[in-house]
């Protein structure tokens, strides 16, 4: 199992409800609500509800969009809930979709 990470976030503040986990050399790719692709990104961190990522670019980006994990094969709907220095922080949907 990767490593834990405990106490993250700004000023030691983590606002996540579930564990995350370090995710690196991991991509995945987000597309728009109509599945149109938008751009490739690195996964950071993972957990349940959501994820740290890294867009390749700076592209603006929707509110809402789809993860597409190509590792774990599976498509999830999420909210973007904040953009910090070139990273996005991403909320998954309560009903995520598997493909």
């Amino acid at each position: 199992m990767p490593p834990q990470i405990e106490g993250s976030g700004r000023n030691g503040m983590d606002k996540r409800f579930s564990k995350r986990w370090r995710s690196h050399l991991r991509m995945a790719k987000l597309f728009d609500r109509s599945q149109r692709f938008l751009v490739e990104c690195r996964i950071l961190d993972l957990s349940a509800t959501g994820a740290r990522l890294k867009p390749q670019s700076d592209r603006p980006l929707p509110l809402e969009l789809h993860l597409q994990d190509e590792v774990m094969e599976v498509s999830k709907r999420a909210t973007i809930v904040w953009i910090q220095r070139g990273e996005i922080g991403i909320r998954f949907a309560a009903d995520p979709e598997t493909r």
